[in-house]
């Protein structure tokens, strides 16, 4: 996961992230500590991104790990169990170290396919 696949998930969330890569965090007027909150079935949790993330403030020196923790956490922490029993299931099937030699693309192209569809093809291969 990168900081940037942010953007497409929450974008305002991102900008956010982004100022905060890109000046100095003294200068916001409030502290940010390690924890962010997560919507998981309409209920707002807070989840700490370390232990003791709560009462951890983010310096300028920890800005980058801050950001790269949240991000995780957003992006696949609410569904971590879902996530979770799914590649449990895909594992069974493909054992990872079969499929740890691709890269994300070349997983892709193997599950999905080529992006375009031939008509001719398929209708010469359906009924």
């Amino acid at each position: 996961l990168k900081c940037v696949d942010m953007e497409s998930e929450d974008n305002q969330f991102f900008q956010s992230l982004k100022y905060i890569l890109e000046n100095d965090i003294s200068t916001l007027g409030y502290d940010i500590t390690f924890s962010t909150e997560i919507e998981e079935f309409g209920i707002m949790q807070t989840r700490e991104l370390v232990e003791g993330g709560a009462t951890k403030v983010v310096t300028e020196d920890t800005k980058e790990e801050y950001v790269r923790l949240v991000c995780q956490e957003r992006l696949t922490g609410s569904i971590r169990s879902q996530l979770h029993a799914f590649l449990e299931g895909f594992y069974e099937i493909i054992p990872l170290e079969l499929i740890s030699i691709f890269n994300e693309q070349e997983l892709e192209l193997l599950i999905c396919g080529l992006p375009e569809i031939n008509l001719d093809d398929l209708k010469a291969h359906t009924i």
